[in-house]
């Protein structure tokens, strides 16, 4: 009987750890996302927040003012970006933890593309992925999450 019982629990065993093993990746979650992100070249913040069971990203704050002169919308081209929501409509994929389907508004050109999101180096750098139609065919923006001791006090957070 005890030549049945060892490998049992060897098998028990290896079946553990490869569950645990696992967990840390499972541990990962939508909320993750949510916060203060730095932009790519650290001159504004963005803020990913719960939206209806989605997820959002608002413009809270730019080392200097800017408007939305590139908007479509004649009427709103004298806007601040302040403020403005530029990332909407996303879905959560948990089994990759990520956010896909939604779009993202560039008020750079004033265009605005499909988009899904991810994380990358624990948690510490969102990937924005902006395309048209396919996502082979679009360009990966990196965002770092900003510090407590970053924010600046304008933002009251």
């Amino acid at each position: 009987m005890n030549r049945f019982i060892n490998p049992l629990r060897r098998l028990l065993f290896l079946f553990a750890a490869m569950v645990v093993g696992s967990m840390p990746a499972l541990a990962q979650s939508q909320a993750d996302y949510h916060g203060l992100w730095w932009n790519e070249d650290r001159t504004g913040i963005v803020e990913l927040k719960a939206d209806d069971g989605g997820i959002k990203g608002v413009t809270r704050w730019g080392d200097k003012p800017d408007t939305d002169r590139n908007n479509p919308d004649p009427a709103l081209r004298d806007r601040s970006l302040k403020g403005i929501t530029f990332l909407w409509g996303f879905t959560y994929e948990a089994k990759k933890n990520r956010w896909k389907d939604g779009k993202v508004y560039d008020p750079k050109n004033g265009k605005t593309y499909d988009a899904k999101l991810s994380l990358a180096k624990g948690g510490k750098i969102l990937k924005m992925r902006g395309y048209i139609g396919v996502s082979l065919f679009g360009r990966t923006a990196e965002f770092e999450r900003v510090a407590t001791e970053e924010i600046p006090a304008s933002i009251g957070y």
